[in-house]
């Protein structure tokens, strides 16, 4: 029967705990408010500082006047366009050389698996131009793919060169 009793008064004690965290209440009574007053000081100053922004949000953006006082209006930019990386990247031709000893069905199946980009079709006008004329461009990549080309061809007993495409224009 003591047992039960101290078992209700200990489910009792931790049911007003969770409640009284629940609802912010403390626990327990404080000593005194001084001590109170430490604790939430200290537990201030621990908090990390928000920093501040960078860009002040109180002016607002105007719009551009001209000398009549009327906001202007859009008028398209006349300056010359501005180089991208891209167009700034040199290009490589990956070239298919020539070779009596190359069977048809073995150069346009390596060649379509070790460049995905190309079709059968493409690889079968490749070899045919490659035999008559010596070479013939499969594709123009920058110039890492290039040499991962050339070597993966090499790998395959397919004889392949690399040379930098010339910038046609100013």
């Amino acid at each position: 029967m003591a047992r039960c009793a101290s078992m209700k008064s200990l489910v009792l004690a931790a049911c007003c705990l969770a409640m009284a965290s629940a609802f912010n209440f403390p626990a327990l009574p404080l000593r005194d408010a001084g001590s109170a007053a430490k604790c939430t000081i200290s537990m201030q100053l621990s908090s990390p500082q928000i920093a501040r922004p960078k860009v002040s949000i109180s002016n607002p953006v105007s719009q551009p006047k001209t000398a009549a006082g009327k906001p202007k209006t859009a008028t398209p930019d006349l300056k010359p366009k501005s180089k991208t990386q891209d167009d700034e990247t040199p290009m490589f031709k990956v070239i298919l050389l020539g070779d009596n000893d190359y069977e048809q069905a073995h150069v346009v199946t390596s060649i379509t698996k070790t460049i995905p980009s190309v079709q059968k079709e493409e690889a079968v006008k490749c070899f045919v131009e490659a035999q008559m004329t010596g070479s013939s461009i499969i594709i123009v990549v920058t110039e890492e793919h290039a040499e991962h080309y050339v070597q993966q061809l090499k790998r395959q007993q397919i004889y392949a060169k690399m040379e930098q495409e010339k910038k046609s224009g100013p």
